[in-house]
């Protein structure tokens, strides 16, 4: 058996921003954050706190990217070309499948998936800038 290639390529200093940018739009793309219930009729079962004032409930959750932001950066990686930005969400926003996974039924060999990310992230960075 051999070993795995990697997908995804070497960022460059000059993509590091844009690559950044699509970790964080990843995260937030994915955040559904729900306090876990038991499903019995205990699901309203806090546990001890020793503060009496503490619902989980009501703690605010955390921004990860102002909504106008997260706009732009999906503009952005719309006006990408489709075959580089299949890899582009496969490699960024976390799915059910694993990413290798997911190019593997795509039919993009992990050679091709790291010229594509490259190149994918040039153009995103551009479109970005732009606008």
């Amino acid at each position: 058996m051999k070993p795995l290639q990697p997908i995804a390529a070497e960022v460059p200093e000059t993509l590091r921003q844009a690559d950044a940018t699509l970790h964080l739009y990843g995260r937030w793309a994915m955040h559904r954050w729900k306090p876990q219930r038991c499903g019995s009729a205990e699901r309203y079962y806090l546990g001890e706190r020793t503060d009496a004032d503490f619902d989980p409930r009501r703690e605010p959750r955390e921004t990860l990217m102002p909504g106008h932001e997260a706009v732009k950066v999906q503009r952005a990686l719309y006006q990408v070309p489709e075959p580089f930005r299949v890899v582009l969400q496969a490699l960024y926003i976390p799915q059910k499948l694993p990413a290798h996974v997911l190019l593997a039924k795509k039919r993009i060999p992990p050679k091709l998936s790291r010229e594509r990310h490259l190149e994918g992230l040039f153009m995103f960075r551009n479109s970005l800038k732009a606008g």
